[in-house]
């Protein structure tokens, strides 16, 4: 192998490690850009399925996804709602949807454990907590698990 060719090859394997790194930072700092996708979760959206009576109606949802499990838990202070949710849309395309249609209901919102496979994104507002996981296989399909606190 040429030297230059060895040159070349150690540059490329520095930039990518060095974007490997700047990708880990941003997503620890929660600085993660938004990419516009097709499709946004919406407050109001339509699922397909049962939910529980009571979902907070301010927290989106993903338009024509299937409601795998759905619960509701009073307690003293607050009520919890857990929602599994599960759609043919891409992993990416749900993820940047929740993105950006939590950032328009009015939620704070701070992306973790960005990857590939699985993610997950705390958001608040002033009347709920919540907490989005969402994942993916070979099968093509996406997850999505919502715990939401309303407090009282």
């Amino acid at each position: 192998m040429e030297r230059k060719t060895l040159y070349i090859l150690i540059a490329a394997a520095l930039l990518v490690v060095l974007l490997g790194a700047l990708i880990v930072w941003r997503s620890a700092t929660g600085s993660l850009e938004q990419i516009e996708g097709p499709k946004m979760a919406t407050v109001g959206a339509q699922v397909n399925g049962q939910m529980m009576e009571g979902y907070p109606q301010a927290v989106p949802k993903w338009e024509g996804a299937t409601v795998v499990s759905s619960d509701h838990v009073m307690r003293t202070d607050f009520d919890v709602y857990d929602l599994t949710l599960i759609t043919t849309d891409s992993f990416d395309d749900v993820v940047n949807g929740y993105l950006n249609g939590l950032q328009k209901a009015g939620f704070n919102r701070i992306p973790h454990d960005i990857g590939t496979m699985m993610t997950s994104i705390e958001a608040s507002s002033t009347e709920h907590a919540a907490t989005f996981v969402f994942f993916t296989d070979d099968s093509g399909q996406t997850g999505i698990t919502a715990s939401i606190r309303t407090f009282r």
